[in-house]
């Protein structure tokens, strides 16, 4: 669902695109905060052409090879609302897999729960570095129209992994 979402998103705002390109503007804008795979990509644009949610259309441009261009159709539009609107119904809801083994704490190895914090905390870190870059650099190549909503988007995950690494850190000092 969320895969199809950002694909028919896509669509209608930058217009028809071919697969790569539309790899590629996951990949420079999105990824940072959706975790779509790209390979899959190819599939979600499948499936969506099967269900008639866009078109595609094989051009070829001198001796350049053949690209199918997809483009939303109205049904795809109607489809694009409808995923909105089920994600905003949605109730917000956080679960951290981890927490089960604090909780459990006592069955495991606590030098390997301060090895995988530690591991963790380093992640973050580094996260934090590649979303700030990545925020800038989104920015720099969004119409002004996209920017308000794009900084929403960053500093959701940039507060969220602050947070994270504050608790990690708290964690950490209180297992020492």
């Amino acid at each position: 669902m969320k895969v199809q979402l950002y694909i028919l998103g896509l669509l209608m705002r930058y217009g028809p695109k071919h697969g790569y390109s539309i790899k590629q503007i996951v990949s420079d804008n999105i990824a940072a905060f959706a975790k779509i795979k790209l390979p899959t990509i190819y599939y979600h644009l499948d499936k969506l052409s099967e269900k008639a949610y866009i078109n595609s259309v094989i051009q070829k441009d001198g001796n350049r090879p053949e690209k199918t261009v997809y483009s939303i159709t109205d049904l795809g539009v109607n489809y694009f609302n409808s995923l909105l609107n089920k994600i905003l119904a949605e109730n917000y809801s956080l679960e951290f897999d981890f927490d089960g083994v604090l909780y459990f704490s006592d069955f495991a190895n606590k030098n390997a729960i301060i090895i995988n914090l530690n591991r963790q905390k380093e992640y973050i870190e580094n996260k934090l570095k590649e979303l700030i870059i990545t925020k800038d650099n989104t920015l720099n190549n969004l119409l002004p129209d996209y920017r308000t909503y794009c900084i929403s988007i960053f500093n959701h995950h940039i507060y969220h992994l602050q947070t994270e690494l504050k608790w990690i850190n708290e964690t950490l000092k209180e297992l020492s």
